[in-house]
């Protein structure tokens, strides 16, 4: 079984664990809310525009898009009608005789 005594080192230890987590608390910790809001956006500045500008370009690119498929779409009619200009269409169809 495992000793009940535990000696100095444990309390030593515990000791020691204490005082270095509080410094390292002490070192890391942010500092007043309006001066860690003033970092935060310092360090995001770039981001930011970098996001601004990926998203103007996508828009751009959604519109040329847009506009091709306009195009494409455009075309198939043309050539759908071109290929069977006999196809009924609903406004000349003959009423049926009974």
């Amino acid at each position: 079984m495992a000793s009940e005594e535990r000696g100095p080192g444990f309390g030593i230890g515990l000791i020691l664990g204490g005082v270095i987590g509080a410094l390292a608390g002490l070192i890391l910790a942010p500092g007043p809310g309006e001066e860690t809001r003033t970092q935060f956006m310092g360090r995001t500045a770039g981001l930011r525009q970098k996001a601004e500008e990926l998203r103007a370009a996508a828009r751009e690119r959604v519109r040329e898009v847009i506009e091709e498929g306009k195009v494409v779409a455009s075309r198939m009619r043309g050539e759908r009608e071109v290929t069977s200009p006999e196809e009924p269409s609903s406004d000349n169809l003959e009423e049926p005789s009974i």
